[in-house]
């Protein structure tokens, strides 16, 4: 199931991956209610179909998905065809908050690491310094 708001044309469109209904829903809201243009998807397969549709600049993706890690999807993004995807900037979303997952993060091409329950001001911060 995907959620799709209109925001303003000045906007950058991110996509939400995560399977966890509630925390895509929060997030969709925040990002909205700030401007920004957003698609959420709940697994990695429909992320990538969405993604070729949506062309986002930015991706938050859960790294725990039921079909598959955030980390596969972040090397599906990054390998696509097109090349517009393959600039997304990627934000790895966990539960864990090890070293370990951070250096592997970047090593899987994720930009950045944050850690669940995410800090809201933190994240518009990360967002807008992408923009």
């Amino acid at each position: 199931m995907q959620a799709t708001v209109n925001a303003p044309a000045r906007s950058r469109r991110v996509m939400v991956v995560d399977d966890h209904v509630a925390s895509g829903d929060l997030l969709l809201e925040i990002l909205s209610m700030e401007g920004y243009a957003v698609r959420v998807a709940r697994r990695g397969r429909d992320a990538v179909a969405t993604a070729r549709e949506f062309k986002p600049q930015i991706a938050l993706l859960d790294v725990g998905l039921p079909d598959m890690d955030g980390f596969a999807l972040a090397r599906l993004l990054k390998a696509d065809p097109d090349p517009e995807l393959q600039q997304i900037r990627l934000v790895a979303l966990s539960g864990y908050a090890q070293s370990a997952d951070t250096k592997s993060s970047k090593e899987e091409g994720f930009d950045h690491y944050l850690v669940k329950p995410v800090d809201v001001e933190q994240l518009l911060s990360l967002l807008e310094s992408l923009s």
